[in-house]
């Protein structure tokens, strides 16, 4: 929570940042490190919970509206100011086509290799020839979770952030190490000694 805390602030261009959190716990540690603290009701802090309902809440508690905002989630700690300041920099350039922005990475794989197994363990959805996917003329990509950008009023219709009225922030792959298990953030733990070291230039792959 520190670091997105950190590159919010650091970014230079935001007016007010703000955490929303259930955990007395946070809070004292978002306030130590600059950040605004909205305390959320339990209802709202629960793994099944939309991060449409947390931003609406957050959102509603705001008294000056909004042109847009920037949501920068805690499992995204190698995302930094630099890369906020891009990012929104981006969007503000492209204001009037686009709503949304959603910072992406190179896909690891091919979207055509990834497919269901049900519960028969076949391969019947793989039905396809692998062979030539290689060659195809694009890259893919994915959302990589450490940056996405809304305006309020397209945002609180839509309740998501995806689309042709979105644009796309495109960041290398360590940058994009987003932390959902232990395995990440072993990953994150090691990228960010390594960044300090010294070891990766900019742009550059793990």
């Amino acid at each position: 929570m520190a670091y997105s805390i950190e590159a919010g602030i650091q970014s230079g261009i935001f007016d007010r940042v703000i955490v929303s959190t259930d955990s007395e716990e946070y809070a004292d540690i978002a306030r130590d490190y600059g950040a605004e603290v909205q305390m959320r009701s339990g209802l709202l802090s629960s793994d099944d919970v939309p991060t449409f309902s947390v931003i609406a809440d957050a959102v509603s508690r705001i008294r000056n509206p909004m042109d847009f905002f920037v949501l920068l989630q805690p499992t995204s700690p190698l995302r930094n100011a630099n890369h906020v300041w891009e990012a929104v920099h981006l969007f503000e350039s492209r204001y009037l086509q686009y709503d949304f922005l959603v910072s992406v990475r190179k896909s690891e794989c091919a979207g055509v290799l990834v497919r269901p197994i049900d519960e028969d363990g076949s391969l019947k959805y793989f039905d396809t020839d692998f062979s030539d996917y290689r060659r195809q003329k694009y890259e893919e990509y994915r959302p990589n979770g450490a940056i996405f950008i809304g305006k309020t009023e397209q945002y609180l219709a839509k309740k998501h952030f995806f689309g042709e009225k979105s644009l796309a922030y495109k960041m290398d792959e360590m940058d994009s190490v987003d932390i959902d298990t232990e395995w990440d953030l072993a990953i994150a733990e090691v990228c960010m000694q390594k960044r300090m070291d010294g070891y990766f230039e900019k742009g550059q792959d793990i």
